[in-house]
C-alpha cells in the first residue's frame, strides 16, 4: 500500500542520507589512500607541481619495494604451516567438559575396552538426539562406555588419562580448517593483508553461510556420464576494500560504530544473482535491472580503475549495504518482526540492501548477540581516526626526497656530462 511504499522510500532516503555523512568524514582518508596508492604505482599526481628546468619525470619506486616487503613479512609469519592462520585452544578452565578423565584400574576389565572406537554392527550406534555427558562433550561417542571418569589420574602408570577439553578444540580446529580450506580464505586474507600494508587498514567479512556448488557426474537412465551438481551450505568470508567501507562519521572503532555501509559495484550478472540468496526481493531486483545502470564514480575511482584510461567506462550498478541501528518506529512502519512492546524510541539492528529507489532486501541482524560483520585491521593503529596509517603514508617524505633527488641528478647530467656518481651498494 502507500504507507508500505513511503516507509520503504524513508529507509531508502536514511540509508543514503548516513552514506552521504560517512562519505564527507572520510574525505581526509580518501585522499590519503589516494597519495598511497600513486607513490606504490609511480604514479605523479595533478597536484605535483615540476619546475621549468625539470625535464625529468622518473620515479623511484622505493614505497612498493617496502609495501611488498612488510607484506611479504606478514604472509611468511601467518602462512609459514600453509594453513589459514586460526587455531582452536581449551581455556585454563574448560566449562562444559572436564580439562582430565582417566580410568581407574577395575574399570579396565570391561572387555568392551578392547575396542573404545567400535566398528560397523557392533550395535552400538548413537541413537536420534543423542547429547553428550559432561564429562567427554563431544567425544562421548568415540569413548562410550569406556569407563572414564572425571579428573586427572591418580597413577599415570596403571590409569589411561586423556584430556577431552584438548582433543575437542582440535577437533574443532580441524572442521574450521576444512571449511576455511574450501573457500579459498587464504586467498581473501592475502588480499585483506596487502591493503593493510598499502592502505594502513584491512577489513575482512563474515562468516556468513553460501551455498556452495559441489561438482559430481552421475550415469543417467541411458547409462551415460551427467553433470548433477549439489549444493552443500558451507561458511564464507569476503574481503573488503577500504575503498568501499564508510562507517560511522563519530566512530574511532568499530567497536563504538553504529552502522556500517558497503558500496558495491555490479554488472548485470552479478545483481540478479542476488535473488538466489535468502530474503532478497526478487521483483525489487528485477525492478533494478529494468531501470539501467545508475553508478555514480567517485572522485578517485578514475586513478583506482582506470589509470586515467579516457576509454574506461562505468557501466554498473550501484547497491549499498546497511548494517547498524534503525528506530523502532520505523522498523514497525516497514513491518520488521520486532516484539510488540518496543518502545518507539528503542533502536533494533538491521540489514538492508539497498538499489537506486529498490529496497533489496530488510531484515533483522541475525547475529546473536547483534554485531557488525566486519573486522577491522590496522598496520599502525591512528587511535583517533577510524582508519590506519600504511607503510605507504610512512614512506611519503623519504619517497618525495628520492624523486626529488634523482631528478636533479638526471637534469644536471643531461647538462654536464662529466658529473661521476659514486654508489655504495652495502648503503
Amino acid at each position: 500500500d502507500n504507507k508500505e511504499d513511503k516507509s520503504f522510500d524513508n529507509l531508502g532516503s536514511l540509508i543514503e542520507s548516513r552514506l552521504k555523512e560517512s562519505e564527507q568524514a572520510r574525505l581526509y582518508d580518501e585522499k590519503r589512500g589516494l597519495r598511497s596508492y600513486r607513490n606504490y604505482r609511480g604514479i605523479y599526481g595533478s597536484d605535483m607541481a615540476f619546475r621549468d628546468s625539470e625535464k625529468s619525470r622518473v620515479f623511484v619506486k622505493v614505497t612498493k619495494t617496502k609495501v611488498l616487503a612488510a607484506y611479504g613479512q606478514l604472509i611468511e609469519v601467518l602462512f609459514s604451516q600453509g594453513k589459514f592462520p586460526i587455531g582452536i585452544f581449551p581455556t585454563k578452565v574448560p566449562s562444559g567438559v572436564s580439562e582430565y578423565a582417566h580410568i581407574k584400574p577395575e574399570n579396565m576389565k570391561n572387555p568392551r575396552m578392547e575396542d573404545i572406537y567400535g566398528f560397523d554392527g557392533d550395535g552400538r550406534d548413537m541413537s536420534p538426539g543423542a547429547t553428550a555427558d559432561s564429562i567427554l562433550n563431544g567425544l562421548a561417542e568415540k569413548y562410550a562406555e569406556a569407563g572414564f571418569e572425571k579428573g586427572p589420574a591418580p597413577d599415570l602408570k596403571n590409569m589411561p588419562q586423556i584430556e577431552p577439553a584438548e582433543e575437542a578444540a582440535k577437533n574443532m580446529e580441524k572442521l574450521i580448517h576444512d571449511q576455511l580450506e574450501e573457500t579459498h580464505a587464504i586467498s581473501v586474507m592475502r588480499h585483506v593483508l596487502f591493503e593493510m600494508c598499502l592502505l594502513g587498514t584491512g577489513i575482512l567479512k563474515g562468516p556468513f553461510n553460501y551455498e556452495k556448488p559441489e561438482h559430481k557426474w552421475q550415469l543417467n537412465e541411458k547409462g551415460e556420464r551427467a553433470y548433477s551438481p549439489t549444493k552443500k551450505l558451507v561458511p564464507r568470508v569476503e574481503a573488503v576494500s577500504c575503498w568501499d567501507l564508510y562507517p560511522d562519521p563519530s566512530a574511532v572503532s568499530l567497536d563504538d560504530a553504529e552502522y556500517v555501509v558497503e558500496r558495491h559495484r555490479m554488472n548485470r550478472s552479478q545483481l540478479r544473482d542476488l535473488a538466489n540468496r535468502p530474503f532478497f526481493d526478487k521483483d525489487a531486483i528485477e525492478a533494478s535491472l529494468y531501470m539501467g545502470t545508475q553508478y555514480e564514480e567517485r572522485y578517485f575511482e578514475h586513478d583506482l580503475y582506470a589509470d586515467n584510461d579516457p576509454t574506461y567506462s562505468e557501466g554498473r550498478y550501484e547497491v549499498l549495504e546497511y548494517w547498524g541501528v534503525l528506530d523502532a518506529k520505523m522498523a514497525k512502519e516497514i513491518q520488521l518482526d520486532i516484539p510488540e512492546k518496543t518502545s518507539d524510541l528503542d533502536q533494533v539492528h538491521i540489514n538492508a540492501w539497498i538499489c537506486g529507489n529498490e529496497i533489496l532486501r530488510v531484515v533483522l541482524n541475525p547475529f546473536v548477540p547483534e554485531r557488525l560483520p566486519y573486522q577491522v585491521v590496522p598496520y599502525e593503529k591512528n587511535p583517533y581516526r577510524f582508519f590506519g596509517i600504511g607503510v605507504a603514508e610512512n614512506m611519503e617524505d623519504a619517497q618525495l626526497l628520492m624523486n626529488g633527488h634523482v631528478r636533479m641528478a638526471i637534469d644536471n647530467l643531461a647538462l654536464a656530462g662529466n658529473l661521476i656518481f659514486e654508489v655504495d651498494e652495502n648503503m
